[in-house]
């Protein structure tokens, strides 16, 4: 046999470039999961899909979840990051673990514990981009389009900016909670090791995503109200401005935002208030991934006058302004009196006399109204005329007449239309409790005129300055109860006024913030416009099915834990799953 140094001397020639079958990349064997394995599958990547099959080690199976995120490097420096998209064991050696006399061993009290090396585990790799450096020095992602060579490493993250660039994850912005997997935290080497997850809110890649709209859903209990104060409270940090296009003012062309919340159990206007239970070493953490925490001192809680009703505005201490809502704002807003069941000729009837009695009486009040349709000469005049069919005069006035109605119109306070100037502030957040209203019709009254005071005037060009000129986040609990599917031709002018406001969003610094347990409820034409989705969990399946997630989400959502939840967001980053704060970051009771 020839010695070594003899090989020049072999009859045939031997490869330059010979491959060993194993990856010259040098990685520890302690760090990484498994390998990248042909043993199963042929390595195959598509324009559809990819089969990327790994052995993962004995020592490092418990730590392997079903969305895992990992990475594979190439030895031109580049990774491909993916996610463990299905989990398998075979048989390692040629036995057969399916007969009655292998069970009876295996759970018998004197038997050995299953050698689990007897078998494979396996993982299939769903590729979720490349990363990779651009000629600057900038790292970035494009799709996957190359496959790892067989027996690469299967490693774990441990760099949390790669995280955020693989997941397309903004870097600074609105911060909604950490990254997590199957309800724990991903950890990484960095420093925060927690990544950290940001809503778009700067004009790079057009405007800020709030403009887009937010919906916050999940079943009561799930800790929708806890969040949505950690969230809201980013969008008043001092430093967050927004452009206005079309300003009249150029000193305020980047004011900061007027957030104003439509509250039904009385419990946002504690933004104004500390969470006194938050220690250093929870500030230390909330200031190094600079999430804003504590009162906003320009909170005001406006409180509509109601006969008979008091508020108790005991839970913070809060400014409080009574406010009263005229008659003469329904001159322009038919719909708020009209009643969800009355029919469109009644609603067409009610134009016509609201109309009319509005050409005589510019501040007439309400009780002016009822006398007037209730005076038997002015029912003759439309009936005899026939302006209004007989049988649609008796019912509007029927469904008119409402002690409703006279409890919160015109009451002594001030006109809520005289005070725009004070509850659109830039930098403000105005409250608007209802729960001390016992009348549902009352409340939602209040909580529609408040909502058409801002669609009406962002929508128009000649609306108020206080309003137009104000970035204004709008949000609504219990949206279900005002944006629900339409109904009857009430629900349908509600529904295309909003319609119009979500689409319009962006244009006029109107942002829609909802809030629900019931998406299912809110009509498509609204939905639609809803970018970001934060999805707790949720038990039912008409709710799970119209949020029209990935299978592999949806199927996810009913055992979501408290404060764990699921991002969709197309124009932010891929949908993945996060974990919201452990402390609320104002006061919570």
């Amino acid at each position: 046999m020839p010695s070594l140094e003899d090989l020049d001397e072999l009859p045939f020639k031997l490869f330059d470039d010979h491959d060993t079958g194993i990856s010259s990349i040098s990685s520890s064997i302690y760090e990484a999961f498994g390998i990248v394995t042909t043993g199963i599958e042929p390595l195959e990547i598509t324009p559809t899909g990819a089969v990327i099959t790994g052995y993962i080690k004995s020592a490092r199976r418990s730590e392997i979840r079903l969305g895992t995120y990992v990475f594979v490097p190439y030895e031109d420096g580049e990774k491909l990051f993916a996610k463990v998209g299905k989990l398998q064991y075979r048989q390692e050696f040629v036995t057969d673990d399916a007969t009655e006399i292998h069970s009876m061993r295996t759970l018998s009290a004197r038997a050995n514990p299953i050698n689990e090396a007897d078998y494979k585990f396996l993982t299939c790799l769903d590729p979720l981009c490349i990363l990779y450096l651009k000629t600057d020095g900038v790292l970035s992602r494009r799709m996957a389009d190359r496959i790892p060579r067989p027996n690469t490493p299967i490693l774990p993250i441990t760099d949390r900016f790669e995280v955020q660039i693989g997941l397309n994850i903004p870097e600074k912005g609105i911060f909604l909670g950490h990254l997590s997997v199957g309800g724990e935290l991903l950890k990484t080497h960095s420093e925060p090791e927690t990544v950290a997850y940001y809503l778009r809110n700067d004009y790079l890649m057009g405007d800020p995503l709030v403009f887009r709209h937010m919906l916050i859903c999940g079943s009561t209990g799930t800790g929708k109200t806890f969040l949505s104060k950690n969230i809201l409270r980013q969008f008043m940090n001092e430093n967050n401005r927004y452009k206005l296009r079309n300003s009249s003012d150029q000193s305020t062309k980047n004011p900061n935002p007027c957030l104003v919340i439509m509250d039904p159990q009385d419990e946002y206007s504690q933004l104004f208030e500390d969470n006194e239970t938050l220690s250093e070493d929870d500030k230390f953490r909330l200031e190094s991934e600079k999430v804003a925490y504590g009162g906003v001192e320009h909170t005001k809680t406006f409180v509509a006058k109601v006969a008979g009703q008091k508020y108790p505005g005991d839970k913070s201490r809060a400014d409080q302004s009574e406010f009263t809502i005229p008659f003469s704002f329904v001159k322009e807003n038919y719909w708020l009196i009209a009643a969800a069941g009355m029919t469109e000729l009644q609603y067409i009837g009610l134009e016509v006399l609201l109309e009319d009695f509005f050409k005589s009486r510019v501040h007439g009040t309400y009780l002016d109204f009822i006398n007037h349709i209730n005076n038997e000469g002015t029912r003759s005049h439309y009936i005899d005329s026939g302006k209004i069919h007989e049988s649609s005069y008796d019912g509007i006035v029927r469904k008119v007449k409402s002690s409703s109605f006279s409890k919160v119109f015109d009451q002594d306070a001030l006109p809520v239309t005289d005070i725009l100037g004070k509850i659109f502030k830039p930098g403000q957040i105005s409250v608007f409790p209802t729960e001390y209203i016992s009348d549902t019709r009352i409340r939602d009254l209040i909580v529609l005129t408040i909502m058409s005071l801002i669609v009406d005037n962002k929508l128009s060009t000649t609306g108020k300055k206080a309003i137009k000129e104000t970035p204004i986040i709008l949000a609504l609990d219990e949206a279900h109860r005002y944006l629900s599917k339409a109904n009857g031709e009430h629900s349908r002018l509600i529904i295309s006024r909003f319609a119009d406001a979500a689409r319009q969003g962006r244009k006029e610094a109107l942002g829609l913030f909802l809030i629900t347990q019931d998406p299912q409820d809110i009509d498509d034409t609204v939905f639609k416009q809803v970018n970001t989705k934060l999805i707790l969990n949720l038990n039912n399946d008409a709710a799970i099915t119209s949020l029209k997630v990935p299978k592999e989400y949806e199927r996810r959502i009913p055992y979501l834990k408290k404060g764990q939840m699921i991002i969709h967001s197309p124009d932010n980053s891929d949908i993945v799953e996060i974990v919201g704060l452990s402390n609320c970051v104002v006061r919570h009771r």
